[in-house]
């Protein structure tokens, strides 16, 4: 590994560690595959079991290198799971919702706004 790939991979992870904060939002679409939107509105197809992405990156690098929504997805998934409850209890403390059913259908809807695709929250 020559010192442009190292900066490169260093620059991945980094990036991979603030996919919410970029404004990132994941699907589950079973076990493994995951869709995974950018905030500009790209969507890619992430599956876990193979540890491989329809990115450019990872095309590019033909697997070699891991892109940033491999090594990031299990923070976006937990990042993205923590502003739903931290929404919903917000929400219950102004007594906005009656159930936590309703509650984690209000948080899901804004999300899917965010997302404009169906939302799994298991």
């Amino acid at each position: 590994m020559n010192l442009d790939e190292a900066r490169t991979l260093a620059n991945v992870n980094e990036r991979a560690q603030r996919l919410f904060e970029d404004g990132y939002r994941i699907r589950s679409l079973d076990g493994n595959l995951h869709l995974i939107r950018s905030e500009h509105g790209a969507t890619y197809t992430l599956d876990r079991a193979e540890k491989s992405c329809t990115c450019p990156f990872y095309a590019k690098h033909g697997g070699r290198y891991s892109c940033k929504h491999v090594l990031g997805w299990r923070k976006l998934h937990m990042a993205q799971r923590v502003e739903i409850a931290r929404r919903a209890a917000r929400w219950e403390a102004v007594g906005q919702a009656v159930t936590i059913e309703q509650v984690m259908q209000s948080a899901s809807r804004v999300l899917q706004r965010q997302l404009e695709v169906p939302l799994c929250l298991s």
